[in-house]
Order: C-alpha cells, then structure tokens, then sequence
C-alpha cells in the first residue's frame, strides 16, 4: 500500500572503521535505512557520517544502469566514505530492484519514470531524515540521467548536482547507435516486450569478465565499447566492483535509453521531456566526462552542461593534459587515480557550495 509521503526506517546502526582508499581509514557512523516511497516501494539506503566533525550537507549518491551500491564503496576504496570523512552527511541509494532494495521486495523498474520516482522521493526523504532543507544529488552513468529528471520533480530539495559520466545525450558511441537503429526497425514489436517487463542481470557479465579479467584489461583499449580504461584500475579493486557492483534491472530500462539514442530524446515512457525541463532549472552543476570513456563519451556528457540556464555551472573534462592519465566510465569514480585527482575535485566543488551547520 502506498504512503502519503516518503518514509525513513532505521534497519541497522553501528559504528564502523573502514577504508577510504588502500591504508588511509576512517571511523564512521553508519545507518542502513529503509526508505518507503509514495508508491509503496521500499528502497535500501545506506548512510555514512562522522559525528565529531562539522556537518557540511547532505549528498545522495545514485548508481547507474543495471549496478547498485558499490558503484560508490569497496572494501579498500570508497568514494562513500571519502565524503563522509570531509564532513558531508552521504547517503547511497539502491533503485528499485537493485541490492538490497530488492531484498526489500521491490521488483526490477518497469520504466525510467519509475527511478524517478525513487530518487525524487528519496530526496525528499533524506532532507527530513538529515534536518536539511536540501542535498547535493550525484549520479554515475544512467544515474547522471535519474538525478536531471528528479531534480526537475524537486528543484528546491536540490542543493547542486554533480554529474560523473553521466548520460544527458545517448548514442555518442557508434555501437549504441547502431543497436538503437537495429531495435527501429523493430518497434512496432516493443509494446509486447514492454508488458513482459523481462529483467537484465548485468552480475553474469561482471563474473564472466572476472574470469577474464587480465585479458580483458590488456584488450579493452581494442573495443568499440569498454568499462574502463586498460591498466587504470588495481585488478583487486575490479574484481571486487565487477562482482559486487554489477546487478541488474529492467529490460524495458535499456530499451528506453536505446529509444533515445535512436531519435535523440531524453524523455520518459510518460512523455515527460525531462531535457527540457531540466534546462531551465537554475540549480548548481558540475559535469563530469572521462577522455577515454566508450560508454558515456564526453559528447553524451556535455549537453547537460550546454544546455542548461544555471548560473553556478562547471564542464570538467579529466584527460591527461592535467589528471596524469586517461579516464574511462568506471575508473573515473573507483580507478587507481580518482582518489588524487576526481575524488578531491569534487568534494572542492562540493564544498564551495556547503555552509558548516551543527
């Protein structure tokens, strides 16, 4: 049964010492939370803190296509926990379907809309839940795309939005073009497949590649389409994000972002135009592309920042010119170099925007 408004559970709490990146460790408070939204769904959110540093906001994080989690946070490498110990208040949300939202009972999203529906109402709940009256929203990959279409549902609970790789545009990449323009040819087909609401379990390739993982990372430079940059990453860190960190979610969820390859939208399965309407929000952002990155190339990236009318509004391209190496999709947020480089340009930006409060 749906809720009037959006819910926020206390599952689990403890205090935890865990790494920020290889031997650097921190002492956190974490909280898994239960979070019940409007619809009924229940959504897995973990939040991380420390208590004995002055708060600087809240900061929801929200993972990408098919993913969960640790897209953020790794044993011996989180992004999660490099925030919390700069002072924010981080909260990392599984979509409906993904990690633990699904231990929760939530099945696998039957349309973008429904994600964003998630991320607008968990906004919303993570404020009260905080005693904020706004976040800063960060998405990864399809999560970039989730943040711009609840932010224009919650403009006023939007402190800043932080794109990293995150998709605006689709269909930079040749192959994704040529995919989508496949699936046209068989679209009168897609409202059938649409009602079957089939799911894409992404884990089976993280593990399929794990068993390959030296010769995948030594041949990936060679493919049209690559997760990460060849040599960018510690074979450790990527065994652990591929198996951990790749899930699964709706087939109807790829075949809509390859809709908007194939005619260049960015809309939802409502006919929501959620490019338009995000362009016209006057909300801080920073957009983030990786040089190398074959999946969510910078051309995808970029519009977001084009075209929209914010005043406080940042393109950062990360390439070799001054970040030392190449970037790929998701090196950019867990590879060997991001703690030096991403990770500190971020929370700068973060900061700048984040008043101390008690």
């Amino acid at each position: 049964m749906a809720t009037a408004e959006p819910l926020v559970e206390l599952v689990q709490q403890a205090s935890v010492e865990q790494a920020i990146d290889g031997r650097r460790y921190g002492r956190f408070d974490k909280e898994i939370l239960r979070a019940v939204t409007p619809s009924g769904r229940a959504l897995a959110v973990v939040r991380k803190r420390r208590t004995d540093v002055a708060r600087r906001g809240a900061v929801l994080l929200v993972h990408g296509f098919a993913q969960n989690r640790y897209s953020w946070h790794l044993s011996t490498r989180s992004f999660v926990n490099y925030l919390a110990d700069e002072g924010f208040d981080v909260f990392n949300l599984e979509l409906t379907g993904h990690g633990r939202s699904r231990e929760y009972g939530t099945t696998a999203a039957s349309s973008f809309d429904d994600y964003v529906d998630d991320a607008s109402s968990v906004v919303d709940s993570v404020c009260a839940y905080a005693g904020v009256e706004d976040a800063f929203v960060i998405g990864h990959s399809l999560g970039g795309a989730v943040c711009y279409a609840a932010a224009s549902r919650v403009p006023h609970r939007i402190a800043g939005l932080v794109s990293v790789a995150g998709l605006y545009s689709f269909g930079a990449n040749s192959v994704t073009r040529g995919v989508a323009r496949f699936l046209e040819a068989l679209k009168p087909l897609l409202p059938v497949v649409r009602r079957f609401r089939a799911g894409v379990a992404s884990r089976f390739l993280g593990r399929a590649i794990v068993d390959r993982l030296e010769q995948t990372d030594r041949l990936f430079g060679l493919f049209p389409m690559a997760g990460w940059v060849p040599g960018s990453t510690e074979p450790h860190v990527l065994q652990e994000r591929l198996i951990r960190g790749f899930d699964w979610t709706g087939l109807n969820i790829l075949l809509t972002m390859l809709g908007w390859a194939a005619d260049g939208s960015f809309e939802g399965e409502s006919g929501v135009d959620y490019a338009e309407a995000f362009s016209k929000l006057d909300i801080p952002l920073l957009v983030i592309a990786g040089d190398r990155d074959r999946l969510l190339p910078p051309a995808d990236a970029r519009p977001a920042y084009d075209l929209s009318a914010s005043r406080d509004k940042t393109y950062k391209l990360f390439s070799p010119v001054n970040e030392e190496v190449h970037w790929g999709h998701l090196d950019i947020v867990l590879g060997e170099k991001a703690p030096k480089y991403v990770w500190p340009y971020v929370a700068r930006w973060l900061l700048d925007r984040s008043p101390l409060t008690q």
